[in-house]
């Protein structure tokens, strides 16, 4: 069965409070899937919360990514994957690509960047299932994963 764990991608402050960022990997027989990416540094637009990114925190032994969502503190990290499937709604990548202010449009397109877009839910691999959750953004979805216990589920800022 998958075991999931968190990682500590980044630190942020918002409103004065440390915010910690989090990614996950769920270990799957078919290969460890990562879910977000956090950040690897920062931009001028993001400094006003003192990001401190975790880079070494990220794995980079993975078959996969699943972006929840496009904000640049879960898809920060996405340029370490050139050629790796990145799963993500299409109408989150659609949104990522058109609104202002949105993301940071240099991590989500990037040399080698390859997403999948998915309408709606979809069984991603055997036990784990990608389902839309609009809320945060339009776009937004979490994961839902078999444990053999009972289900987990792994969502971004909800």
């Amino acid at each position: 069965m998958p075991a999931i764990s968190a990682h500590l991608a980044a630190d942020l402050i918002a409103d004065g409070e440390q915010m910690p960022v989090y990614v996950w990997t769920i270990d799957h027989p078919a290969g460890r899937v990562l879910v977000d990416t956090g950040m690897i540094d920062s931009r001028p637009e993001v400094e006003d919360m003192s990001p401190t990114p975790h880079p070494e925190n990220i794995p980079r032994d993975v078959a996969c990514v699943i972006n929840t969502h496009l904000h640049y503190d879960h898809c920060g990290g996405n340029r370490l994957f050139p050629g790796v499937p990145i799963h993500v709604q299409a109408r989150e990548l659609a949104d990522a690509r058109s609104l202002d202010p949105y993301t940071v449009r240099e991590w989500v397109d990037f040399d080698g960047a390859t997403y999948v877009e998915h309408e709606g839910e979809v069984e991603l691999l055997p036990g784990i299932r990608l389902l839309p959750t609009p809320g945060h953004t339009d776009g937004h979805q979490s994961v839902l994963v078999e444990t053999g216990e009972r289900p987990v589920v792994v969502g971004g800022d909800v």
